[in-house]
Order: structure tokens, then C-alpha cells, then sequence
């Protein structure tokens, strides 16, 4: 194993280990917002599970060459314009009045149709090979 997922890995530990003994000290101790401590339990699981399945899903591959930077750049490009069409549907949903729609609403749709989508267009382009 790598140095670099080493490292990954135990930085994920650490860090539900520490949020873990915030949600202690909190009882005992202090008067910590629950909110530190779900953020530092989520943040070093996903950190965790994420090296993990980059470890197993790598194997012999490098982890980036000309190939999966094209790849990925093209997946990156394909969601960002797809991002535009949803601005657009939530502008026309709020115009017409289907929904009423908070700033932290649409912000949360957006970031989160951003992320799955350039990851299905980078699996999308992976599993086809190339962009033609």
C-alpha cells in the first residue's frame, strides 16, 4: 500500500475518532454544538470509505493518466452544462410558482446534482472508453 492511502486512511480514523470524543467531552466537559461532531464523524467516513474504494477499484492501474484526465474533463464539462438546464427548470419552477424555493434550497440541489452527475458522466465515459 501507498504512503499517500495510508495516510488517507488514518486521517479518516482520526478524524471520527475525534468526533467521536467530542460527542464524550461534550456530556462531560464542554457545551459543544452536535453539529461538530456529525461533521467530523461524516468527513472521516467518507475520507475512509473513499480511499477504501479507491484502493480496490484501482488494483494495478495508475490512478491518472492522459486517458482518465480526458475522461474526467469531459464528464466535468457534460455536468457543468447540464447544471445550466437545472438553473434554468428552478427559475422557471419559481416563476411560475410550482414551488416556493429557498436560496439554501436551490443551492443544495444544485451542489448535489453537480457532484452525482459529473461522477455518472465520469463512469458514463469510463465504461465507454473514449469520447468520440
Amino acid at each position: 500500500m501507498e504512503k499517500k492511502y495510508l495516510y488517507k486512511l488514518v486521517f479518516g480514523i482520526a478524524l471520527m475518532a475525534a468526533g467521536t470524543l467530542s460527542v464524550v467531552l461534550s456530556e462531560v466537559l464542554f457545551d459543544i454544538d452536535i453539529l461538530i461532531p456529525i461533521f467530523l464523524i461524516n468527513m472521516g467516513l467518507i475520507i475512509f470509505i473513499a480511499t477504501v474504494f479507491r484502493l480496490f477499484r484501482r488494483g494495478d492501474l495508475p490512478d491518472r493518466d492522459e486517458r482518465t484526465k480526458k475522461l474526467a474533463a469531459y464528464g466535468i464539462t457534460y455536468s457543468w452544462l447540464l447544471t445550466l438546464v437545472v438553473i434554468t427548470v428552478l427559475s422557471w419552477i419559481q416563476y411560475f410558482g410550482l414551488a416556493e424555493l429557498t436560496a439554501n434550497g436551490v443551492l443544495g440541489i444544485i451542489l448535489f446534482f453537480m457532484i452525482i452527475s459529473a461522477n455518472v458522466f465520469r463512469w458514463y465515459f469510463m465504461r465507454k472508453g473514449d469520447i468520440e
